[in-house]
């Protein structure tokens, strides 16, 4: 089955929690501010919504909230303080990924500028850049040798500087390199 393309979408995997997934959704969102990017953290693991998460679409199959709040340390929050014009936080198992993603995707203009970080989306979709995040010293270290052949770059940004001069938007798509 051929994937949906996304050129207006990066999408950011990692090895594992604390692998610096956010720390690079938000150094690309604060060189991009002036666009207006969105910013979108998927998860598998359903929890009660914190402070500032507004119910944008709650159903059976996943959540999806739009995060409010510029206080705290939650990645929607850091998103949101590098300059996204909104993030939204998506709870959903891995089958629903895509249907969730495509609902919000479905409201944001395709020459705007998507951050998503969520290793499960690339599965299903073809986004304009892919990058990985490795970290390590993470303890729980993910599989994701299907992934690194994807990869346009795999950042280590807990231990080395980040590069993203590379990275530009022009006319609807990313590129890199």
């Amino acid at each position: 089955m051929k994937k949906e393309r996304f050129h207006n979408l990066i999408v950011i995997a990692g090895t594992g929690r604390e692998s610096g997934k956010t720390t690079l959704a938000c150094l690309i969102i604060e060189k991009f501010r002036h666009l207006e990017p969105i910013a979108i953290k998927i998860s598998s693991h359903f929890h009660e919504p914190t402070e500032g998460l507004i119910n944008w679409h709650i159903n059976d199959n996943f959540n999806i909230y739009l995060e409010t709040s510029r206080r705290g340390s939650k990645d929607t929050t850091r998103m949101l303080n590098s300059g996204a014009a909104a993030a939204y936080y998506i709870q959903a198992y891995d089958k629903n990924v895509l249907h969730a993603f495509r609902l919000v995707a479905s409201t944001i203009p395709e020459d705007i500028p998507v951050i998503c970080e969520s290793p499960s989306l690339i599965k299903y979709i073809k986004p304009g850049v892919i990058f990985i995040t490795d970290n390590k010293q993470v303890k729980y270290k993910k599989d994701i040798a299907g992934m690194l052949s994807k990869a346009d770059y795999i950042y280590h940004p807990l231990t080395e500087k980040v590069n993203i001069d590379d990275l530009d938007f022009s006319g609807g798509s990313w590129i890199f390199g």
